[in-house]
Formats: structure tokens, sequence, C-alpha cells
């Protein structure tokens, strides 16, 4: 018996002596955390929001509609445009979920060098607090919006003030994070919020009012951007390939079918995600010229908020 149990420790002994040192194990955690930063410097970056516009890459990543072999799709997950700006800005994206307003502007403005894959469903609406009383646009006088400044938001709010007429001055706030405007509308603390889905789905389902519309205006502002400074081509391609894939299954299955994954990088709930309306995607396409247009006369009439 104590043969057996020498034995025993002999071959613990062994296995102990065989394993890796902390210094070997350390060296390799290294070497492997060096080949992920590598590996993400290298791969294709796109910045999102938590927004339904972004569904299709949400898809695409998770679902591997794409040749990793052709391309490492990573998304950078952003809660304000305005992060998305400083990551367009900083070249540390090759792609970008944004709006015409926003992208003109860094065009002209920061000499950010960057093209249209596509234009996007992107959609706003002005949502008015429950306790504001707010129920119609000409009841904006003297109130405040949340919007964001050289956006969209920033154009439809002009847009809305001229329509309404209002008889006193409508005051604009800048709120950048969706959630915090969230957070701000279920705190009852300003008047109305410029939404969009699935955010205008969580503020109606509180019984908060819609005052305005943007896809009933006509107003397609959406784009994904590619960034032009280092141009990866072939990456793209595989990115707009994916994208259609993507696009394709979302209209098949419709955007209800995704509400896990609208759960899990929107951070709403499966009764929000049941309130969604049916939301129709586009595959890759340029933005309409009469968008454009919009965005950059509007650019240049001087009355963007400073």
């Amino acid at each position: 018996m104590k043969h057996i149990n020498y034995l025993l420790l002999l071959a613990v002994l062994m296995l102990v002596g065989c394993g890796k040192s902390d210094k070997e194990l350390q060296a390799e955690r290294k070497a492997k955390q060096l080949a992920e930063r590598e590996a993400y410097q290298k791969a294709y970056k796109i910045a999102v929001m938590p927004t339904m516009d972004c569904l299709p890459a949400y898809l695409l990543k998770d679902s591997l509609l794409y040749d990793t072999v052709k391309v490492d799709i990573r998304l950078c997950r952003f809660n304000a445009q305005m992060d998305c700006d400083t990551a367009m800005i900083g070249g540390s994206v090759q792609a970008v979920f944004s709006d015409l307003v926003r992208t003109e502007r860094l065009k002209h403005r920061n000499k950010v060098l960057m093209h249209y894959l596509t234009d996007t469903n992107l959609n706003w609406q002005l949502i008015a607090d429950k306790g504001s009383k707010l129920k119609k646009l000409s009841d904006l006088s003297d109130k405040i919006v949340a919007m964001t400044r050289y956006s969209g938001t920033d154009l439809l709010t002009d847009m809305v003030v001229k329509k309404a007429k209002p008889k006193y001055q409508v005051f604009r706030v800048q709120i950048n994070d969706v959630f915090v405007r969230l957070a701000m509308l279920q705190n009852h603390e300003i008047d109305a919020y410029w939404f969009s889905e699935p955010q205008v789905a969580k503020a109606l389902s509180a019984d908060n009012n819609s005052l305005f519309n943007s896809e009933d205006a006509g107003v397609h502002l959406g784009v994904v951007a590619i960034m032009d400074k280092i141009r990866r081509q072939d990456e793209e391609i595989a990115f707009a390939e994916a994208y259609d894939k993507a696009v394709d299954q979302i209209n098949k299955h419709g955007v209800k079918y995704y509400s896990d994954l609208i759960q899990k990088y929107m951070k709403v709930d499966e009764a929000v995600v049941r309130a969604l309306p049916d939301i129709k995607y586009t595959k890759i396409g340029p933005p309409r010229k009469a968008d454009l247009l919009m965005a950059r006369n509007y650019l240049n009439s001087g009355k963007v908020s400073k």
C-alpha cells in the first residue's frame, strides 16, 4: 500500500514539475494581449448607436454574415453621436452610422475625408413629456427641447419651429446620450425630446406624446459613412455584402424576430420590442440628392445652433 502511495506522490510531483512557471504564464498572457491589440488595430471597425437603424450591423456581426478571412468586423458602440464624431475625426473607425448634417459638417469643417456607402432608415420623433401638456407644435412656445447640435435633430428642431410659429422662443438644450435623454423623460426634467427607435417606442409606451415624425415630413438623413483616409476597399465590399444579407434577413422575418438582439444592444425590454412598428430596411444605395442638399443648405444657412 505504501508502495502505491509513493508512486502516486511521484506522479503528482512530476505533473507539477512539468507545469509552466508563473513567468512563462505571464509571458503567454502578454503575448496574447499583444496579439489581440494588433488584431483590433487591423480590424474593420464600425461606430454604431443603440438605435434601430444600426440593426443590420448588429445582425451581420452576431450572425457572422461575412467571410472572416476577407474582413474582421468589430463594432464600436457609442451612446452619443458626439462620440461617433470623435472616432471619425481621430480615424479610429473605418465606418460610422450617422446623419447627413453631422457628416457634411465634419467633411467641410473638420476636413474629414469620407464617402457614403448607403443611406439608412434613421428617423426621429419629437416626444413631449406627458406632464408638459404639449399636444401640438405651437405649444412649444417658451418650452425646452432636447437635441444634439450639428445633427439631424438640430435641423428638425429648426423645421418644427418654422412650422409651429410659436409665440415665444423655443429653447434648445444639448443632451447627447440617448439613455440620458430617456432618464430625463422618465424624471420629467424638460418638455420635449428627439428620439429614434427603439427609444420612441419606449417613450410612447409610457403615455408620452409624439408631436412630429421626420418620416412623415419626408426627411431621410441617415447614412453609413466610410472614412477615406486609409481606404480599405476589399473590406468595404465585404461589409457591404454582409449588410445586404442582414437587410434581406430582417425584411424576411421582421424586426420583432430579432428581439434578443435588440434587447442585447439597445437596452430595452421585450415589451418595447413588441411595441416597435414594422420597420423595413433598404439595401446598399446612396442617399437621396434632396436630403444631401437639405443638409448642406442648412449648414450653409448659418441657422445651425452654435
